[in-house]
């Protein structure tokens, strides 16, 4: 599995966690892992990056909220969030990812996933939190 997929399985699980927030992350994270075919060392990274997001959770939502002024949180659509969530993680992080590779990583994902105006609105809230 190469890093983009990698980065898309992270991107799964922080998405459908918002709608499974009973279940410890852990668990969530192992029930997702059982329906994809992935390799003990993938497995491990994907579940300390999404441990390591979810861990920063409070802190990557108040920079987004500081960067999207004329967006409150609970209007940006769970599709951005997790998006911006797993590129901010990365930006401010994960000293392993360029900056560049996570600014255009989350428009790729922003495009596939995401409405017409996704990419146009992740990479507004990234550009204006780097530009701080």
């Amino acid at each position: 599995m190469n890093r983009k997929n990698i980065r898309e399985n992270i991107f799964k699980i922080i998405f459908s966690y918002e709608f499974g927030l009973e279940v410890p992350i852990e668990e969530h994270i192992k029930d997702y892992l059982e329906t994809i075919e992935v390799k003990e060392d993938e497995a491990d990274y994907i579940k300390s990056k999404t441990m390591g997001i979810v861990g920063k959770k409070a802190d990557l939502d108040a920079t987004i909220e500081s960067s999207s002024t004329s967006w409150n949180l609970k209007r940006i659509a769970n599709v951005e969030m997790a998006i911006l969530r797993l590129a901010l993680f990365e930006i401010l992080y994960d000293e392993e990812i360029p900056t560049n590779v996570a600014i255009n990583e989350a428009i790729e994902m922003a495009r596939k996933y995401g409405g017409d105006q996704s990419p146009k609105f992740v990479n507004g809230v990234i550009a204006g939190i780097i530009n701080e």
